[in-house]
């Protein structure tokens, strides 16, 4: 799992245009490109980037990346077996469609993983919003229960783990 954001960086680079960058994000999405400025075509980048498996938005004649679901699903399906108690606990949302700030989340957690800062706030973060999807579990058993890519963000802080150990 440790090569998955390379995997990630892979992808997205197969789809930009050449010349064009691709760099870490510092803000909440995973990498920023200017593949807009290089292929005036904006929207042929942000289709081969969709199909690469990114949702981007564009602003300022850059393009923000965040991993699709698609990514999640793959690293799901690829840890069938719960590796902690974290995960053991966060097992129940394995295949469920993530909203937002799950996305955001997992972006936060790969950005960690690829050597940037903040393994300390991803795993208060995803505890936080674990405890508050599982509270509205509780207490709506009939609504639509959120909290898909939960489990995919507990893969990733179990990685994060491992590397501080």
């Amino acid at each position: 799992m440790n090569s998955l954001p390379d995997r990630l960086r892979a992808a997205a680079s197969a789809a930009l245009p050449p010349g064009a960058f691709l760099r870490r994000d510092r803000g909440d999405a995973l990498f920023i490109t200017n593949a807009p400025r290089i292929d005036l075509r904006a929207d042929r980048a942000v289709a081969l980037l969709r199909e690469a498996g990114f949702t981007c938005v564009g602003s300022g004649g850059l393009l923000r990346l965040w991993p699709a679901e698609t990514w999640l699903t793959r690293l799901e399906q690829a840890a069938p077996d719960p590796p902690d108690d974290l995960c053991r606990s966060l097992i129940r949302f394995r295949g469920m469609s993530p909203d937002g700030a799950s996305l955001q989340l997992f972006a936060l957690g790969l950005r960690c993983l690829d050597g940037g800062e903040g393994a300390a706030r991803f795993d208060r973060l995803l505890r936080q919003r674990a405890a508050q999807c599982l509270r509205e579990s509780a207490m709506n058993p009939d609504d639509h229960p959120r909290g898909g890519g939960l489990y995919a963000c507990a893969l990733l802080d179990h990685e994060l783990e491992v590397q501080h150990r």
